[in-house]
């Protein structure tokens, strides 16, 4: 192979036609297609007697864990700050509550109910785990808080939980008290339930009050944060709609019960709606070592619950209340861990349960920001009512202490609002122009940085969407989140068919998304060397690459570029298939000629 054939003439269209292979996928956000909630839940029997079992007060050693949970966040360089923020504490000791043998069960129309109460004293709120191994598919669960009688979770069929394997945890209901009632189908004996309530997470703040303090550390959004219905975009329909595919965080790691941010995105399957849900790898804890497995990440995603349109009521006097709107909903039942990076803090999951029905599947671009675009992040700091910041991109900055360090983030300066604590995993958008209408595209999640109200010149740090778009592209990117076609071997290299053929050859880059760029150097039917390109196409199996091949012409290199005099012409197909690591074939077809060749990879 002549490589000083390729370098110095196949360069300049290699580097023409590079561009292309940079443009990744862009999908817009849709609403939601589920159904509106029907009536409010009740309980069957809401004055049955209940089982009671009641905790040992909370410990000062308890409460310590919170404090120093919140205060332990580790200072990054630059005095960067990743924002999770605790609020409770799992009271890991088993719960001593009694088996079916032991409730009393009283018949209601279709089978039998009893109730267990269970009580942590001076909880603000509850949840409890329950173990439903052996718990037959069709009895079913709700919840009522003690604090809130009018308000029941549920009913939560056992069947429709999708990991048994581990303790189930119960929606969040307010009050020291969690009232759990059991719906047996009259074919099931109740009295032969194996019931285990395990732990219960005590919650130290409520979502009634906005997540409001009850303890230091935690506490009101800072006065300079911005509510959503006091937004200036308020009046904006792409910004309410990105508003809804926001959702707060409550989830369980080790003996802390935390919250955090996280957004739901739309995937290309126009036929259905998958809850992907992206938020941040350091949420679940995972930024130090000892790395989590992804078994043990998978443990924090079983107890995860959302908290949607948890915003406030209403904007008076250029201030939200203080309590949410009417129509918030939870949505328990926990998700399914299929991705996280503790470099660049990205956390993808899989919701087990669909979200209301007011819900948006935000839209995304997986292509790179540009410095200077006006950006938006919608969130909850401390945990407060859903706020939303506008600002700018400055540019990209590399933070050598996340996670094993080393990740490019996007870093932003606020013009309006902040973050903090609770804000972690919240979203970055853009707004873009599409033939419906403007639409804001999900660009990263937030880690953390300096910006505070305190310090409105600080900046902040969001992972970077199109750092893990190739990773999570199998289910972003596929109908029904089903597995594309595609390699898993690397082919960038110089290809040609052995030293009998010498003067023509491939070369071929991988991108990471497994789009191929190709430059295919040759000679056409008069024995003129000439050179064609491809800058995408589609693996229509693991090892089998199709894609157009196109020639470009342009201006002489003599002379100043006028690049609008370079034109890209379809001149046929190439097809690549890969027998092994360094062996395949490469077929063409050009300008009605077609042929096959087998090629190799080309060691120097």
């Amino acid at each position: 192979m002549d490589i000083r054939f390729f370098r110095g003439a196949a360069l300049a269209t290699l580097l023409s036609a590079f561009s292309a292979l940079a443009q990744q996928p862009v999908v817009l956000g849709e609403p939601s297609k589920a159904p509106k909630a029907v009536a409010a839940a009740q309980l069957r029997l809401p004055d049955a007697p209940a089982a009671r079992v009641v905790l040992p007060e909370l410990g000062e050693g308890e409460i310590a864990q919170v404090r120093e949970a919140n205060r332990r966040v580790p200072q990054m360089a630059g005095g960067n700050t990743p924002r999770r923020l605790a609020i409770g504490v799992v009271r890991g000791h088993e719960v001593a509550a009694p088996s079916g043998a032991q409730l009393q069960w009283r018949g209601v129309e279709g089978g039998s109910v009893a109730h267990v109460a269970v009580t942590s004293p001076e909880a603000e709120a509850l949840r409890l785990s329950i173990d439903l191994t052996g718990v037959p598919g069709g009895v079913e669960i709700s919840v009522r808080g003690s604090a809130e009688l009018a308000r029941v979770e549920g009913p939560v069929r056992v069947g429709d939980i999708r990991d048994r394997t581990g303790p189930w945890w119960t929606p969040i209901t307010e009050g020291s008290t969690q009232t759990v009632e059991f719906f047996v189908p009259e074919a099931q004996d109740p009295r032969k339930l194996g019931l285990r309530v395990l732990s219960a997470s005590h919650l130290l703040t409520t979502p009634s009050s906005g997540f409001r303090k009850r303890l230091q550390d935690i506490g009101d959004a800072g006065s300079c944060n911005v509510d959503v219905p006091c937004s200036a975009l308020q009046s904006n329909g792409a910004f309410q709609s990105v508003a809804e595919s926001v959702s707060q965080l409550v989830f369980n790691d080790g003996a802390i019960t935390a919250l955090c941010t996280g957004t739901l995105l739309n995937d290309n399957d126009s036929s259905s709606q998958i809850p992907w849900l992206y938020s941040a790898n350091h949420c679940f804890e995972n930024s130090n070592p000892p790395y989590k497995t992804p078994a043990q990440m998978q443990v924090v995603a079983n107890t995860l619950t959302t908290l949607w349109g948890f915003e406030a009521a209403a904007c008076v006097n250029g201030h939200g209340t203080s309590s949410p709107r009417a129509n918030w909903t939870q949505v328990s039942g926990g998700a399914t861990y299929l991705y996280s990076d503790d470099q660049n803090d990205a956390l993808f999951l899989r919701l087990n349960n669909s979200p209301p029905s007011y819900a948006f599947y935000s839209g995304w671009d997986a292509n790179t920001v540009g410095a200077g675009a006006s950006v938006i992040t919608v969130h909850h700091p401390e945990g407060d009512l859903k706020k939303v910041s506008q600002g700018s991109v400055r540019g990209f900055e590399t933070l050598s202490d996340v996670g094993r360090g080393g990740g490019s983030f996007i870093e932003v300066l606020w013009q309006s609002g902040t973050t903090e604590p609770g804000s972690s995993g919240a979203g970055l958008w853009t707004s873009t122009a599409t033939p419906s209408g403007a639409q804001y595209l999900f660009r990263g999640g937030l880690w953390g940085g300096t910006a505070l109200c305190s310090n409105p010149t600080g900046t902040d740090n969001f992972s970077r969407f199109d750092v893990a778009y190739p990773h999570i592209s199998q289910y972003l990117g596929t109908a029904s989140g089903t597995t594309a076609p595609g390699p898993t071997d690397d082919f960038t290299a110089l290809w040609w068919g052995g030293a009998s053929e010498d003067g023509w050859g491939l070369n071929l880059v991988q991108h990471p998304s497994k789009v191929m760029f190709g430059v295919w150097y040759t000679y056409d039917g008069q024995g003129k060397r000439t050179w064609y390109t491809f800058s995408s196409g589609s693996w229509t199996a693991d090892n089998t690459y199709t894609a157009t091949l196109q020639v470009v012409n342009g201006p002489s290199q003599n002379g100043s570029f006028d690049p609008q005099q370079v034109r890209r012409s379809d001149v046929g197909t190439a097809t690549l298939t890969f027998s092994s690591h360094s062996t395949g074939t490469f077929a063409w077809s050009v300008n009605g000629a077609s042929g096959t060749k087998n090629i190799t990879r080309f060691a120097f």
